[in-house]
């Protein structure tokens, strides 16, 4: 469970950021640029050539990708541009390592899916604060993450922005005064569809989010509501709540983050634009607030704020999501990775959107637990899950 009380010392005079290509990390380096954060180390996947235009204006001593070959590919560009050469590392003992060893006082963790399980406990060993953008990692081990960061000496700031609205709304305050958590979505680009209307949409429209801008895989995640549902379970891991105590509402103008109702049944909301700058900064200065150059909101140009009960007959993965966390153990993990193999196959045109749901329900029902959370067994669980999905997947395309 999270520590509701920030570090009163912390500075952030250095910053490690792990996934720096992806759509957080990306947005991360603007926040850093805008606080005059150095950044000292930097990871990334098969992008080298923004990667490389990073490293140039950031000039980290360390940088990281996944393979020799993109480590190669990286050097010679950089050389290429006559771009100073930071220590390159691709070795994954290698740079965990180096993860736990940083300099830097916070660690920006936006690698995205179960692939940063790995750098997520390595970060929690590092002893410093971790602004945990990576789900997946908090919903398989979230337990040993905070064993982890216990015996460290580090926090973890959440940066979901539903988790980081619910954490400030709570920071200070006694998890024991709590009395609901409630989290809204923005429903997605096919809120109000019915399943016939869902079974021919195309990729393209479900990557056409209303509000939001992130990632193909989340923003997919978002139009199924299965992204909601892994924040039930993050909230649970998070805060301690039960999950029967974690409502959804949808909200479609994205301005309410999350809500906390306390004992005596008032609510604090966190409110401001979906801009995922706002978490990463809080979580740079937590427990000050930094100030942004931009304008406040406008409430009476706003009008009105709605809120609905999703509709989880049509969108079943927020009640598969339920499903896995009352079920425990490493059945979250096969969640995850079920979800993942089955909107990689839906990007690919390989199945329907309907069947991205499908295909995950029948997954979870298919696969074995274990009931004592670590890394290995939560991949174990994980690599089975997939294999039960592809099999599916493979099975209908012969039909």
């Amino acid at each position: 469970m999270v520590n509701l009380q920030p570090n009163p010392r912390f500075r952030a005079d250095a910053a490690c950021v792990l996934g720096s290509t992806g759509s957080v990390g990306t947005q991360t380096l603007d926040v850093l640029r805008e606080m005059n954060v150095p950044v000292v180390m930097m990871t990334a996947g098969e992008n080298t050539a923004l990667f490389a235009e990073q490293i140039r204006e950031f000039s980290p001593r360390i940088a990281a990708v996944l393979t020799e070959e993109a480590a190669r590919e990286l050097t010679g560009i950089l050389t290429e541009r006559g771009i100073p050469l930071p220590e390159i590392l691709w070795h994954g003992g290698e740079i965990l390592d180096a993860v736990r060893q940083t300099e830097a006082d916070i660690i920006f963790h936006s690698i995205s899916g179960l692939a940063g399980l790995p750098s997520a406990l390595a970060a929690a060993n590092s002893g410093k604060r971790v602004a945990m953008a990576n789900k997946e990692a908090i919903i398989a081990c979230g337990e040993l993450i905070f064993q982890r960061l216990a015996a460290s000496g580090g926090e973890l700031i959440p940066v979901d922005s539903e988790h980081s609205a619910i954490y400030r709304c709570m920071e200070g305050h006694d998890i024991r005064d709590v009395n609901r958590l409630l989290l809204t979505a923005s429903g997605g680009p096919f809120y109000g569809k019915t399943v016939e209307e869902l079974s021919s949409v195309t990729a393209a429209e479900a990557l056409a989010h209303p509000t939001w801008k992130m990632g193909k895989k989340i923003t997919v995640d978002s139009a199924t509501l299965m992204n909601k549902g892994f924040e039930i379970i993050e909230a649970v891991r998070l805060f301690g709540i039960p999950e029967d105590r974690v409502k959804v509402l949808i909200h479609r103008q994205s301005i309410v983050h999350s809500m906390v109702e306390w004992a005596d049944r008032t609510v604090y909301a966190e409110m401001g634009r979906p801009d995922m700058r706002d978490c990463i900064r809080y979580a740079a200065s937590a427990p000050r607030i930094a100030p942004a150059d931009i304008p406040p909101l406008d409430f009476a140009a706003m009008g009105s704020l709605t809120f609905a009960e999703p509709d989880t007959e049509t969108f079943p993965l927020l009640d598969a999501a339920r499903a896995a966390i009352r079920t425990g153990g490493t059945a979250p993990a096969g969640l995850i990775a079920a979800d993942e193999e089955a909107v990689e196959a839906f990007l690919r045109g390989e199945i329907g959107f309907t069947e991205v749901s499908s295909f995950v329900v029948e997954t979870l029902g298919k696969i074995g637990i274990y009931w004592d959370i670590n890394g290995e067994n939560a991949a174990y669980t994980a690599s089975e899950a997939r294999r039960v999905c592809r099999g599916l997947i493979d099975r209908t395309k012969r039909m």
